[in-house]
């Protein structure tokens, strides 16, 4: 058998035994795939009509939200109204119109953001499709195509249980060619997988090593800044590692804090007891540990606050934070610059703390973020004392010095005193401002102070008596899922650093063992070198014949895993696993027979290549005396094609002539029998006819249709047929009339000519013109009967 045909054999075979498996294969995949385009497009309606929902929601809210909001301002008006027409209002009527104002501020607040989502989801709603002024229209076409769609996941459902259950039928051949296939993947790679689980079981203690190592280095840098021992460096270390576990921060997050305050000149040990407040208040109001460490330092150094107080100080950072919108995070921000501003003024301690923390929530009120109201009430304690401040001061009749200095005997503060004294100086006119502050800055200060200096007061005693608040929010914050998930994680880097500080001596011990050794083999190499090379020979040696011993494994992997597959396909299509192999064995036998042929040639070349050369020459011998004869055999068959080519040529004119005869004759006839000058128009409405009555003949039966095409072709055949052998010489008058006939195209299968003419001596071109004749005039006559009819 041809190589080419037995290659073409066995890939047949192939692809017949593994197309039931491919099918099973594909249909899974497709329905699958359909299945969850079908669940993705029911989740897409689900998630619509939701919004729908949704939005009418949001539109109940707002309208909801809106009349509350009107009936708080009204309220809040009114109460203003009543506050302005009252000489001396009562601090409940001052109350009430604070609350009633912050009520309505916080109905604005609401109104507005329910609007912001009404409008995100009506855009929601018209970029999937869906006009909010026809809710009900489209709810109803959801409803439908929701039907609709679960009725094409039920169907698609039942196709992929019917496929699921054909692959099940698999599941024998799976398991025998998994467990043939196990066996090779375990010998492939066994040695790796021992490899990596040891690996596995050290890589902990690595990493905690690691990591102790670099918290250790970290801690010796902040002892190195304040001149201390390493005895000192582990117990901050270990009091850092407590910290941490109380604040719900990382240890090296706390090492951040700890080295920032030590970079300021603090002892690094009150450093350390700082940070467990500081790491608490930053976990309860998500702030930097770096900035509240900056703003601690900047309340002991500028304001004099003893370090034992960096808990209360937090506490009252926090509490003013809750009184308005400059929260502690942004406090600890800017506390540094205004701390020092404070300074200059001569306040310390904790109030002086509560009187900045007061400040900043009511200039928040005037200013458009966090950063620029800091920067309005710094520029207000830098221009208290100036020298334009008092000559403007003077203008207006007071001694601002002076007036300052009996304000601070009398216990009020700077930004206390300062406002008290601009509003008393005015008259309340907040317009003629600029005749004391030309900086725009301060006046952005001092207006909102101004306007809620008792309020300024009131979150100022609030804050100073605040206790326990960074506890309290701190306890709140704990029972946040992501901040229990981080305490998993500190206690899992507590427990490695733990472990890496017990594993350091050990692992420092046995790295300068082995840094020693290490020296100690390189010296002896140095001293022994063709010891030494002969050694590192061997080893290559043995590391090579493991290589090679390994390659063999995978090898013999890769051999077993075909066995394998045939395991799978005969499972899978019933077949018995020994005549699969016994044909795989066979194939197997039958390569490494060629191989062996292929080789015994090889080596036995000079006998098998003079064995054919004999039997070459013999052959040769034989045929010498025959050479003439392919010449002739060549110039026969040459004589042969051009005879024939010669034969076709002379005939093509006749064929020629016949065609246009016909043709004439045709065109003619139609002219004469229907009266027309144009036969083009009048054909192509018959055309039309035609194509309507082949559509027609389609529609209600298929078959008819085409043995008509079928018989007017070959009618066509028969006649071009009879017109090519025109010229050949007149046979029998039966072979004529034959031929005759032939010519003639079949109109219809319906259609029957009874036509008697003498043959006799008759050539069939004069046959095949006497019969269209004959044909021409029953179809004119029909034709005429058929136009008198109508």
């Amino acid at each position: 058998m041809d190589r080419n045909l037995r290659i073409k054999f066995l890939l047949e075979a192939i692809d017949k035994v593994t197309a039931p498996l491919r099918d099973i294969s594909t249909g899974s995949g497709k329905a699958g795939a359909a299945v969850d385009a079908t669940r993705a497009r029911l989740k897409e309606l689900d998630q619509t009509t939701r919004n729908i929902a949704g939005f009418r929601q949001l539109k109940q809210d707002v309208e909801t939200s809106a009349a509350q909001m009107r009936a708080a301002e009204t309220r809040a008006t009114e109460l203003g109204r009543q506050l302005a027409q009252t000489a001396t209002p009562t601090a409940k009527l001052r109350r009430e119109f604070e609350q009633a104002r912050r009520e309505a501020l916080a109905l604005r607040q609401r109104h507005e953001g329910n609007s912001t989502s009404l409008q995100a989801m009506r855009q929601k709603l018209n970029d999937a499709g869906i006009s909010t002024r026809n809710l009900a229209s489209h709810e109803r076409d959801l409803r439908t195509q929701t039907a609709r769609t679960n009725t094409e996941l039920q169907e698609q459902a039942d196709r992929l249980r019917r496929i699921t259950d054909r692959e099940s039928r698999l599941a024998a051949g799976r398991a025998a060619h998994a467990r043939v296939q196990g066996i090779a993947t375990g010998m492939a790679v066994g040695g790796a997988t021992s490899m990596a689980t040891g690996a596995a079981m050290g890589a902990p203690l690595l990493a905690s090593a690691k990591q102790a190592m670099e918290f250790e280095s970290v801690m010796t840098d902040i002892a190195q800044k304040a001149d201390l021992g390493r005895a000192a460096s582990r117990k901050m270390g270990t009091e850092l590692i407590k910290a941490a576990t109380a604040a719900n921060q990382f240890p090296a997050s706390l090492q951040q804090g700890v080295d920032v305050l030590a970079g300021f000149g603090l002892d690094p040990r009150q450093a350390t007891q700082m940070m467990e407040p500081i790491g608490r208040a930053a976990t309860a109001y998500k702030a930097e540990i770096a900035d509240l460490s900056t703003a601690s330092f900047a309340s002991i150094d500028n304001l004099k606050v003893p370090f034992a107080q960096t808990a209360r100080v937090l506490d009252i950072m926090a509490q003013a934070g809750k009184s308005g919108a400059f929260e502690i995070k942004d406090m600890a921000q800017h506390f540094p610059a205004l701390t020092a501003a404070s300074q200059a003024l001569g306040q310390q301690g904790a109030p002086a703390v509560a009187d900045l923390a007061a400040a900043l929530q009511i200039v928040r009120k005037g200013a458009g973020d966090s950063a620029s109201a800091a920067n309005n009430l710094q520029n207000l304690l830098n221009k208290i004392n100036s020298k334009d401040a008092a000559k403007n001061f003077a203008t207006f009749g007071v001694d601002l010095p002076a007036a300052l200095a009996k304000a601070a005997k009398d216990g009020k503060t700077p930004i206390e005193a300062i406002t008290e004294l601009t509003s008393k100086a005015l008259g309340g006119d907040m317009a003629k401002l600029s005749h004391l502050f030309n900086d725009a800055q301060v006046q952005a200060a001092l207006r909102p102070l101004m306007q809620n200096l008792e309020q300024y007061r009131q979150i100022r005693a609030e804050a100073l008596g605040a206790k326990g608040v960074v506890d309290t929010d701190f306890a709140d914050r704990l029972k946040d899922g992501a901040e229990q998930a981080k305490a998993a994680e500190i206690s899992s880097q507590k427990l490695a650093l733990t472990l890496g500080a017990m594993l350091l001596p050990t692992v420092n011990a046995i790295i300068g063992k082995l840094t020693a050794l290490a020296n100690r083999l390189a010296s002896w190499a140095e001293q022994n070198p063709r010891l030494a090379k002969t050694i590192a020979w061997i080893a290559g040696i043995l590391a090579g014949i493991l290589v090679v011993l390994g390659g063999l494994a995978i090898a013999i992997a890769g051999v077993l895993a075909p066995f394998a597959a045939l395991s799978f396909i005969a499972g899978a299509l019933g077949m018995a696993l020994l005549p699969v192999l016994g044909i795989a064995a066979a194939v197997v036998a039958g390569i490494a027979l060629v191989v062996a042929a292929g080789y015994l040639v090889y080596n036995n070349w000079d006998q098998i290549a003079g064995f054919f050369k004999g039997i070459w020459d013999t052959i040769t011998a034989t045929f010498t005396s025959l050479f003439a004869m392919p010449g002739k055999f060549i110039q026969l068959g040459i004589d042969t094609i051009k005879g024939f080519i010669t034969g076709i040529a002379s005939m093509i004119p006749e064929v020629g002539k016949a065609i246009s005869n016909v043709a004439t004759r045709v065109v003619s006839g139609f002219k004469s029998l229907l009266g027309i000058h144009s036969p083009s128009r009048v054909f192509a409405g018959l055309g039309g006819f035609m194509m309507d009555g082949l559509s027609q003949g389609l529609a209600t039966g298929q078959q008819a249709p085409l043995r008509q095409i079928t018989t007017l072709a070959g009618g066509l055949a028969g006649a071009f047929a009879v017109g090519s052998a025109g010229a050949a010489p007149a046979t029998t008058s039966a072979s004529a009339s034959q031929a005759a006939a032939a010519m003639v195209p079949q109109v219809s299968a319906s259609t029957s000519y009874n036509i008697t003419i003498n043959a006799n001596g008759t050539g069939a071109q004069d046959i095949g013109r006497q019969v269209r004749e004959a044909i021409e005039q029953i179809e004119r006559e029909k034709a005429g009967r058929a136009f008198r009819d109508r």
